[in-house]
């Protein structure tokens, strides 16, 4: 909602504050720590689960559910909790896995992560501190070489150890992976805390998950320091998928499941929202219960998805100056098929027409040959589309049945399958 338009600022808080706002309810943020606080609702078991995990002192575990079910929150709300845990540990920013992350730049990723958390902690000491200072130095030039190509580091550095150097003529994974070591063993030796990984999208649409599994196995030696904490955030089953390798079976603790919120959690999260940022809690609900729940059907557990779509209507409404009540269903579901047409008419014509077959005829897999008739085309072909469709959970979703893979579509579709607009 910021712009550089003064006028246009004003005009939307002045709109804002006719609904009873200080701001967008239903906008999705990085909330601060008495915003996550109060907002989150239904995850006590879960809480408690994570904070079991750490007080066992479980070296690496996972936290699992489907697309949009909110395990980044989750994994937040937890991190600012720590106070339920004995000590606070040192949490680096997220660390993502994608397609195309191979050895050398994910512990780039990973040292990274782990320098910038550490150089705001206060009490290391002097000593430590040069160093952190040593490896940042050498790290930035690897991340400016890899921008040219060369990951893997073809470039002299020196180390100083006290009054000793140490040279190296190749930054190599296993100087990396020394460099971390000595790390935790500084954080123990100076401040007595671990550093937790939060590795986070470990999903099939998002990274190559044989490819993650081999990068989680090099941080193998690193968990058994007990120096650190890995959290792999991702799909349903991530952890049997991680623990098959033989270098990471025996040290994965048991899963955090999350499941999908019921709709009267999701109405009671709305409800604490639209209270949170209300104007002394007193407001008008832009929208009723009933375009809660349809929001809430179309997105399949996805409450990304439902925040975000119900965060675009309103912006709708505040952008057209709509009359201040609350809508139901006969205004609002327009709205949102408005909205998502969007999205669906800026695809391709082959994604919009397999993703309009979909809708017709259900569940399919490439494989089926109902669907590549009515398609033209042969699986490959079918199966490219849907690979690429499927990075988008809220177009296309994936799943396994047996042995074969099935989409569906996904919310942004289901909320357009009443309208004409698909057969347009």
């Amino acid at each position: 909602m910021k712009s550089t338009n003064g006028h246009h600022t004003a005009k939307v808080e002045d709109i804002l504050n006719q609904w009873g706002f200080d701001s967008n309810p239903y906008m999705t943020m990085n909330y601060y720590r008495d915003i996550l606080f109060e907002l989150f609702v239904n995850r006590e078991v879960s809480l408690e689960e994570f904070y079991m995990s750490m007080k066992l002192n479980t070296s690496v575990f996972c936290i699992e559910g489907d697309n949009g079910v909110g395990k980044s929150s989750f994994f937040r709300r937890c991190a600012f909790g720590q106070e339920q845990v004995d000590g606070s540990n040192i949490i680096t920013n997220k660390i993502t896995i994608t397609k195309d992350t191979v050895e050398s730049s994910f512990l780039l990723m990973v040292l990274s992560a782990v320098i910038n958390v550490l150089k705001s902690v206060s009490n290391l000491s002097p000593e430590s501190k040069e160093e952190l200072s040593e490896i940042e130095n050498i790290v930035t030039i690897q991340r400016e070489q890899s921008t040219e190509g060369s990951l893997y580091g073809m470039i002299s550095h020196t180390r100083k150890t006290g009054k000793s150097e140490q040279h190296s003529p190749k930054y190599t994974n296993l100087n990396m992976l020394s460099e971390l070591a000595d790390i935790g063993d500084m954080c123990k030796a100076d401040i007595d805390r671990k550093i937790i990984l939060p590795i986070d999208d470990l999903e099939s649409e998002k990274c190559d998950l044989d490819q993650a599994i081999y990068l989680v196995g090099l941080l193998r030696d690193l968990i058994f320091t007990n120096n650190y904490v890995v959290i792999c955030i991702g799909e349903p089953g991530i952890r049997e998928k991680l623990s098959s390798s033989g270098r990471t079976r025996s040290i994965f603790g048991e899963s955090i499941i999350l499941n999908g919120l019921s709709f009267d959690d999701f109405k009671r999260a709305l409800e604490k929202r639209l209270k949170y940022f209300s104007n002394n809690g007193t407001y008008i609900s832009p929208f009723d219960d009933d375009v809660y729940k349809k929001v809430y059907e179309y997105s399949y557990g996805d409450i990304r998805w439902a925040f975000n779509s119900l965060n675009r209507m309103f912006e709708l409404l505040i952008r057209k100056n709509y009359i201040v009540r609350t809508y139901g269903i006969s205004h609002a579901l327009p709205i949102l098929q408005e909205i998502e047409y969007k999205a669906f008419t800026s695809l391709e014509s082959n994604e919009q027409k397999l993703l309009s077959v979909l809708s017709k005829h259900g569940s399919l897999s490439p494989s089926d040959k109902e669907l590549q008739d009515v398609m033209g085309l042969g699986r490959e072909a079918i199966q490219k589309l849907a690979q690429k469709l499927s990075e988008d959970s809220s177009l296309l979703r994936k799943k396994k049945v047996s042995r074969k893979f099935m989409y569906e579509v996904g919310p942004i579709i289901k909320s357009l399958e009443n309208s004409s607009l698909l057969n347009q």
